[in-house]
C-alpha cells in the first residue's frame, strides 16, 4: 500500500538530515520531532512543546477573535497558519504560527478593526501616511490582545491591493470559500503566489513548501479550475515555481498535472532581499494612484512614522530625520540608476 502524503513528507524531511538549527529556521523541527520521537534530539522536541503552546495560545486568541467579529457580522475567512494547523496535519503544533491571518470583505474592514480594537489590538507599525495600507496595500498587522502576545494579519486583498496588479479576482476566491476555508484549489494557488508574488526575494521555509505539498495531495482538488484561474490572473510563474521548487528542495513527487505544468513557466528569483529593488517592483506593480501615494508616502511620512522607524536620539531630533531619508532616498534611486536590476519577473512574464 502506497505512503500516506504525511509519511512522504516526514520520509522527505528526514531525508535531508537537517540539524535542530536548520529545522527551526526552516519551521519543520516540530514535524521532525513528530516523525522520531524516541530518537529525537531535546532540542527538537523543545520546538514541539513550544510550537503547541504557541498554537494553542493563537487558537484560543481565534475563537475570541471569531465571536468579536461574529457580533459585529463579520466573518473572516482563515488563511495559511491559521487555516492549514487545524485541516492539513494531525497535530496543530505540527504547523508553527507566528501570527493569524484573517481575510474580510473590504467593506467589512472597518467593523474589523473595531473588534480588534475591542480586544485591544493595535496597529503593530504606525502608517507611513494616514490611510496608506487601505489605499495600496493588502493587509494590515495588528498586535497584542487581551490575550497578550498575539498577532492577527488583517486581510482585505490577497496579494495585492486592487490597485496593484497582482490582484487576483476576490470574487473567485470568495466563491470558492466553505466554512470560512478557502477550498483546496483556492488555497493552493494563494499559497503559490504568496510565496511567488508576495515574497519572491527571499528564501521560502520549508514549512510552507510542506503545506502546498499536502494541499496538492487533497482528493478534491480540481486541477482545471486551478490552472485556468493561474491564468486568469497572469499567476502561471509563481504556481508552476513553487510547484518546481517542492519537488527540488523536498524531493517528493506531485501529482501528475501538477508536476507537468511545473515544467512549463520557467522563473528566475532575484538573489537581493529588500532595498531599493523590492521598493522598485512594489512601484511598478501598482496603478497610478496607487505610486502617487506610495510615493508620497516614501517622501513625507508622517511624524509618528519617523519617531518610528529612525528612533531619533535625543528624541526632539526627530525632525531631521526628514533630510537623512531623502538623501537615503535619492541614494537608492541612484543605484537603480547606475547597475542593473534584479527585477521580479511578473505576473506570467518569463525571464
Amino acid at each position: 500500500m502506497a505512503a500516506a502524503p504525511m509519511e512522504r513528507l516526514l520520509a522527505a524531511l528526514q531525508s535531508l538530515a537537517l540539524d535542530s538549527e536548520a529545522a527551526a529556521a526552516e519551521r519543520v523541527a516540530p514535524l521532525l520531532y513528530f516523525g522520531s520521537p524516541a530518537t529525537a534530539s531535546p532540542a527538537l522536541q523543545k520546538a514541539y512543546y513550544e510550537s503547541a503552546a504557541r498554537n494553542l495560545l493563537l487558537l484560543d486568541a481565534l475563537d475570541e477573535l471569531t465571536s468579536a467579529f461574529a457580533s459585529r457580522g463579520v466573518r473572516p475567512v482563515l488563511l495559511k497558519g491559521a487555516d492549514f494547523a487545524t485541516s492539513l496535519y494531525p497535530s496543530a503544533a505540527l504547523r508553527p504560527m507566528s501570527d493569524l491571518d484573517l481575510w474580510v470583505a473590504p467593506e467589512d474592514v472597518t467593523l474589523a478593526e473595531n473588534a480588534l480594537a475591542s480586544l485591544g489590538y493595535r496597529p503593530a507599525v504606525p502608517e507611513m501616511t494616514k490611510g496608506l495600507a487601505r489605499a495600496i496595500r493588502h493587509a494590515r498587522l495588528y498586535v497584542s490582545g487581551t490575550r497578550g502576545d498575539v498577532a492577527v494579519d488583517l486581510h482585505w486583498s490577497l496579494v495585492g491591493h486592487d490597485t496593484d496588479r497582482r490582484a487576483p479576482s476576490l470574487d473567485w476566491f470568495r466563491s470558492r470559500t466553505r466554512h470560512s476555508r478557502l477550498d483546496p484549489t483556492a488555497s493552493l494557488l494563494y499559497l503559490a503566489a504568496h510565496m511567488k508574488l508576495q515574497h519572491y526575494d527571499e528564501r521560502i521555509p520549508l514549512i510552507w513548501l510542506s503545506d502546498f505539498y499536502l494541499l496538492s495531495q487533497r482528493p478534491e482538488m480540481e486541477w482545471e479550475a486551478l490552472f485556468t484561474a493561474a491564468r486568469s490572473f497572469r499567476w502561471e510563474t509563481g504556481l508552476a515555481a513553487t510547484a518546481a521548487e517542492v519537488s527540488a528542495r523536498l524531493g517528493l513527487e506531485l501529482p501528475p498535472p501538477l508536476a507537468a505544468y511545473a515544467r512549463t513557466t520557467p522563473m528566475a528569483i532575484p538573489e537581493h532581499k529588500g532595498g531599493p529593488e523590492r521598493a522598485w517592483n512594489e512601484l511598478s506593480t501598482l496603478s497610478f494612484r496607487g505610486r502617487a501615494a506610495l510615493l508620497k508616502a516614501y517622501l513625507f511620512p508622517s511624524p509618528s512614522y519617523v519617531r518610528f522607524r529612525y528612533r531619533p536620539r535625543p528624541a526632539w531630533t526627530w525632525p531631521l530625520c526628514y533630510p537623512k531619508r531623502w538623501a537615503q532616498t535619492l541614494l537608492s534611486a541612484a543605484s537603480l540608476a547606475v547597475k542593473p536590476r534584479r527585477s521580479r519577473p511578473l505576473l506570467g512574464e518569463t525571464p
